[in-house]
């Protein structure tokens, strides 16, 4: 996990309701200490905590709540027993404890436990399961929007649990996280890695591009200051970025900006540049990038232009093999454009295509 990473989630956690429901199968299983020490960790951070038990009895989980040193009270009644139970765990939690409560029934996404969850806000439902985490051609699916559940379920494993899923999201619930609760640490690693271990379903923009706002700009400096000194990008200021923010665009996870892009427009030559192309290290290999540069080309269709090129001298076989653009002469280039570059004395190839 990295730190540095982790740490931007703090603040964004801090203060919400995340709401877990233990599979029965879990209740006596080693691994459950884990989850709740990660439990534990989230309640320090400020996380307010509903633990359910599946089925009637809390005796288990309290047990080994209490082992774990975590501050939580055991509601009395079962969920099942209605608004008297909703409305314990509201004041245990309103009391900065974790709290206990028993579902009353057998199964997962049961109604007391969804209806708890919506009634207090709940800003995360998450579903420790024994395995049964949904894989997709065997590669585990970690975030899939609601609307897009019921046309992959039938390629999925477990298709019923990604469909409850979905279900629970439209009833209100923004995030809801499959986990496999014999993953040791499994809370820690879904929440604060770049991808998870587990499978989210939701409805908010997870995962989102938009166009730079002014307060980005010093984020954005800073995120390419190292490819600026090590030369793969042109130098930039604050000034010069504002001048152009309706150019720029940045990739959002968790609206914590992850990468840009810029289109530059020329449009006496129906044109237009594909630049400041970046993803922070962290982030790299997740296909990012590639969603960034296929935005820029629909966005610069959509403006009439009709030819999109790049300039680069360190993403050579990132342009030509993977997004397949063709090798172009500078004499293709918009004049001021081919000025600018030859100006440079940089020894940039360049890239296009038609759109």
């Amino acid at each position: 996990m990295n730190v540095r990473s982790a740490l931007e989630y703090v603040p964004y956690f801090r203060g919400r309701l995340f709401v877990l429901g233990i599979d029965a199968a879990l209740l006596g299983a080693e691994e459950l200490v884990d989850a709740l020490l990660d439990v534990d960790a989230l309640h320090e951070i400020g996380v307010r905590i509903v633990l359910i038990a599946e089925g009637a009895d809390t005796a288990e989980l309290a047990r080994r709540a209490a082992l774990c040193e975590l501050h939580a009270a055991v509601a009395e009644q079962p969920l099942s027993a209605g608004a008297a139970a909703i409305e314990r765990v509201s004041e245990i939690i309103g009391r900065r404890q974790v709290a206990i409560v028993a579902s009353g029934v057998s199964g997962r996404f049961d109604e007391g436990s969804v209806n708890l969850a919506v009634r207090l806000g709940a800003s995360k439902y998450i579903c420790l399961q024994s395995g049964e985490v949904p894989l997709q051609n065997g590669t585990p699916i970690f975030a899939i929007r609601e609307k897009d559940v019921e046309k992959a379920a039938p390629a999925c494993t477990h298709p019923e649990v990604l469909l409850a899923a979905a279900s629970l999201c439209r009833r209100g619930i923004p995030r809801v996280h499959l986990l496999d609760g014999c993953h040791r640490g499994v809370l820690l690693d879904e929440f604060f890695s770049e991808e998870g271990v587990g499978t989210m379903v939701h409805t908010d923009s997870y995962r989102d591009i938009r166009p730079l706002h002014e307060d980005d700009i010093p984020e954005l400096l800073s995120m390419i200051a190292r490819s600026v000194v090590s030369e793969k990008l042109i130098p930039r200021n604050y000034e010069s970025i504002r001048d152009q923010r309706n150019c720029y665009y940045v990739y959002t996870l968790d609206d914590t900006i992850v990468g840009c892009v810029a289109l530059y427009p020329y449009p006496e030559s129906q044109s237009a540049e594909l630049g400041c192309l970046f993803i922070k290290k962290n982030y790299e290999g997740h296909g990012y990038g590639r969603a960034l540069c296929r935005f820029i080309e629909k966005t610069a269709k959509e403006q009439g232009v009709k030819t999109l090129f790049a300039i680069s001298q360190s993403a050579v076989s990132y342009f030509r093999d993977r997004l397949g653009y063709a090798e172009l002469s500078r004499g293709t280039l918009p004049p001021s454009r081919r000025a600018a570059l030859e100006a440079s004395g940089r020894s940039s190839a360049v890239f296009g295509r038609a759109l």
